[in-house]
């Protein structure tokens, strides 16, 4: 799903790292898009796919919570950021 959502706004993707409770994108978006718009659309799309697929774990997991993800994210620059980092 991240990786379509990637395609179609064509976004390249350096790097995916799938943790437990969490994800790390290492992205290279233009400069026309902010932060909070890409991450707006990553979030907001997959929360809303997975809803989809999976409509039996609405109420276990998320109840009167109507959002998937969790409200916050990191966002660093490549200066400040490397491969060794994301792996």
């Amino acid at each position: 799903m991240i990786r379509f959502g990637c395609q179609v706004n064509r976004w390249d993707i350096y790097e995916i790292a799938v943790e437990i409770d969490h994800i790390h994108l290492y992205i290279g978006i233009q400069p026309k898009y902010s932060p909070s718009h890409v991450m707006k659309i990553i979030k907001g799309a997959t929360s809303k796919k997975i809803r989809e697929l999976y409509p039996e774990l609405d109420e276990v997991y998320w109840g009167d919570n109507t959002t998937f993800w969790a409200d916050g994210y990191l966002v660093k620059s490549v200066g400040v950021i490397n491969d060794k980092v994301i792996s």
